[in-house]
């Protein structure tokens, strides 16, 4: 709901425009009486606005600026204003009387639909928006914008086979590759697939994602799963190892998988030879701190620490300190001083706590990894943070 500074400068520039209209009336008509009348409407319309009562104030100018082609831009303004500010109803009721003016141009009515269909999808009214979006497409009209709503419009619907052909539709019609979006949409209908055990739709799916897009680290994680549900641990590591390939930042999220199926094969040469290369590609502490507990569990505890506290001279990391201190701790006999164990709890609390993912394009975080930002709706901008960030509100 507006407050009154905002409803007065909304209102002003459209009761501005009501009076020029108003006095041009008036002349035209060149009649007394009909020019009072205009006034007199004029007058009432502004006192409905000094006295806050928007509704009636929106009803006298409106009627005042008569639908044509000269004053069509300043209804669309208004409407367009109203939907910003969150007042979906008036933009509705600006522009469906818009809509329903015989005598605009065809350009006006257009754009006047496309604004409606934008007032309808604010709204969350999906079916009329997905049918006046999907018109104006048919007939041509601003069709990138439209593909871009519509693919909006399916994506919350879930109806991931629509939100792939409106894609493709806008690729052609706006040259620009949008095989990242597409790729995820395979990998919907592939998550989908799984939870109905569709397992050859789901193995179809992600090779589509793939063929689509081979940097895909999400299809690769999913295939990943998919193998090991099966046993097929090898195939699996394979799969969860192409991670490092595709993307390395997303390196941490492969890498509890990749341990799993490596500890079900017993094979700890090859785990600790991937932990090898991972230090090579990834600027995170994730794989020194795997090394590390892997040494340390495997009987050299000492060789863990000497291991992890060398890396942590060169590469400074709360994280790598915090599992630095939790294995001091883990293999002292007396435990550590109180200021260290201190410590070790505050960063173990930083640890459960703080943000574990970021957006790097609206700055979103949190503690759970989203292929589309919840914030800015782009996919694949979301990456997993190397370090300890702010605790997430």
């Amino acid at each position: 709901m507006f407050d009154a500074v905002g409803l007065t400068l909304l209102l002003l520039p459209v009761a501005a425009a009501s009076g020029w209209f108003a006095a041009r009336r008036a002349r035209t008509a060149g009649v007394d009486g009909g020019g009072r009348a205009v006034s007199t409407d004029y007058l009432k319309g502004l006192n409905y606005l000094v006295n806050e009562d928007a509704d009636k104030a929106i009803e006298v100018f409106v009627r005042l600026l008569e639908v044509d082609n000269e004053t069509v831009e300043t209804h669309l303004a208004l409407g367009n204003l109203f939907r910003r500010r969150g007042e979906v109803d008036r933009a509705l009721r600006i522009h469906q009387n818009l809509v329903a003016r015989p005598n605009l141009k065809a350009e006006h009515r257009d754009q006047a639909r496309f604004e409606l269909a934008k007032d309808y999808l604010r709204a969350g009214v999906l079916d009329r928006a997905e049918n006046l979006f999907l018109d104006l497409v048919s007939q041509g009209v601003f069709p990138a914008a439209c593909l871009r709503h519509l693919i909006t419009i399916f994506e919350k619907e879930r109806d991931w086979d629509r939100a792939i052909e409106m894609t493709r539709r806008l690729e052609s019609a706006s040259g620009q590759s949008l095989a990242t979006a597409i790729a995820h949409y395979y990998c919907e209908i592939a998550q989908g697939c799984v939870q109905n055990e569709d397992w050859r739709g789901a193995r179809r799916m992600i090779k589509n994602a793939l063929a689509e897009d081979r940097s895909c680290v999400r299809a690769s994680l999913l295939r990943g799963r998919l193998l090991e549900s099966r046993d097929r641990l090898r195939a699996a590591v394979k799969a969860y190892g192409r991670v490092l390939r595709q993307n390395p930042e997303f390196l941490t999220e492969a890498m509890p998988a990749l341990e799993r199926c490596f500890r079900r094969m017993h094979a700890w040469e090859e785990w600790r030879a991937f932990l090898v290369k991972a230090g090579q590609h990834y600027a995170g502490a994730a794989p020194h701190v795997a090394m590390a507990r892997l040494l340390s569990e495997r009987g050299d505890a000492d060789a863990g620490i000497a291991y992890l506290s060398d890396y942590l001279q060169h590469q400074p990391s709360w994280l790598g300190f915090y599992h630095l201190l939790d294995l001091a701790w883990s293999q002292s006999q007396t435990g550590l001083s109180r200021p260290l164990d201190s410590l070790r709890e505050a960063l173990r609390h930083m640890v459960d706590t703080a943000g574990r993912y970021q957006c790097t394009r609206c700055g979103f975080s949190g503690r759970q990894l989203h292929w589309q930002c919840p914030g800015c709706h782009h996919w694949n901008s979301v990456r997993p943070l190397k370090d300890i960030a702010s605790p997430a509100p």
